[in-house]
């Protein structure tokens, strides 16, 4: 989180028929812990240093097999910092952590990120339920970074972590202060 906004990543789905928005993160290099991975991720992306903030649980989900995250209850393995959630793809047998973090930083798009959008939780709201384009998200007034030329008129297409942090700010309104 900036300044109680969630920034994401922005640009255009594989088909090319969107713009997806997904989360600041990617594959651990070495011998990377997730929390070391998130670290470096959000400063290579996004320009940010980011401190972790204890989340009030931690949620499993599998992709595509439930928009519903259960409480996990095992003893997470890795640092001291836990993850919000923790995720599986059913074709993988790998598991991907995501944080909850905080920043003073002001977002910045590096080179292999087309643009950022810090979202608050009523913006995340809109998008998932009722759809717009990256012009209507700026005209109500989101804040958008872009950092290479993107279609004002494309649809924001939001990825499953979106979804994710959606459902868990229903659970944990209070995340946000």
């Amino acid at each position: 989180m900036v300044n109680g906004r969630f920034p994401f990543q922005i640009g255009p789905n594989r088909a090319g028929t969107a713009l997806g928005i997904v989360r600041l993160g990617g594959h651990r290099e070495g011998e990377e812990t997730g929390w070391q991975c998130a670290l470096r991720e959000a400063f290579e992306e996004a320009t940010l240093q980011i401190t972790a903030v204890k989340p009030p649980a931690t949620y499993w989900y599998e992709t595509a097999s439930s928009d519903t995250p259960s409480v996990f209850t095992e003893e997470w393995p890795e640092d001291e910092i836990k993850p919000i959630l923790v995720g599986r793809h059913l074709n993988r047998n790998h598991m991907t952590p995501i944080y909850l973090a905080v920043s003073r930083d002001t977002p910045v798009p590096a080179n292999e990120t087309k643009g950022l959008l810090l979202l608050s939780p009523s913006e995340i709201s809109r998008v998932i339920t009722k759809g717009m384009t990256l012009k209507q998200y700026v005209q109500a007034g989101g804040k958008a970074i872009i950092h290479e030329e993107l279609p004002m008129n494309g649809r924001l297409e939001p990825f499953p972590h979106l979804k994710l942090l959606h459902w868990v700010l229903k659970q944990h309104p209070d995340l946000v202060k």
